[in-house]
């Protein structure tokens, strides 16, 4: 890796919670033993416990000028050719699509600020990419005509208003408009009725 990386390492407050989860579990399997409906929340918590271990144990990302890498699996910049993020805040999940149809999931629990720098930085190195279906250059392009208007403009992103059939129908509209001078037919088909009576 280069020498000017940056690391992004889980959150600490997951396994916090995580070990506050398994206390809260154990409690519940002891006061299981007297009463026995005890054990379903003990079964919840255990199961939360599991959870937040595995989140506070997902490998670092370390981000450089030709490649990031999820632990040891190294990814070339080049290679990314969709960037597709989830709904969640915290822990960050986004779907990574590379080339020959190769597909990762990166999970990454950290701080929102971290998890903002985390795609701040994933967007601007993946110039091959699109962002949640917005090519690169058009994200960086209404994100700096949007960016003075908000603080934090890296977690919000343009909405496709049309999809890519709607658009092609809308073209295909106009163009039938260029040509006839105008769309409904059943005007035209008035107009002859009336002039043969």
């Amino acid at each position: 890796m280069e020498p000017s990386v940056e690391t992004f390492v889980p959150s600490r407050l997951y396994s916090r919670v995580g070990w506050a989860a398994l206390a809260g579990s154990v409690v519940c399997v002891l006061c299981g033993l007297r009463a026995p409906l005890a054990f379903i929340p003990g079964v919840l918590c255990a199961g939360t416990a599991a959870a937040l271990f595995w989140l506070a144990a997902r490998p670092a990302v370390r981000i450089g000028d030709t490649q990031f890498n999820i632990g040891e699996r190294a990814i070339a910049w080049r290679e990314v050719r969709e960037v597709n993020t989830s709904r969640f805040l915290s822990p960050l999940v986004v779907k990574i699509q590379l080339t020959n149809a190769r597909r990762r999931v990166l999970i990454y629990p950290g701080e929102p600020e971290r998890i903002e720098k985390l795609l701040f930085q994933l967007r601007k190195n993946s110039q091959f990419a699109t962002f949640d279906g917005v090519a690169y250059r058009d994200y960086w392009t209404w994100l700096s005509m949007n960016g003075s208007r908000s603080e934090t403009p890296v977690l919000e992103q343009p909405v496709r208003m049309l999809s890519p059939e709607e658009e092609d129908e809308i073209e295909r509209m106009y163009q039938k408009l260029k040509t006839v001078g105008r769309l409904d037919t059943r005007v035209q088909d008035s107009s002859d009725s009336s002039d043969e009576d």
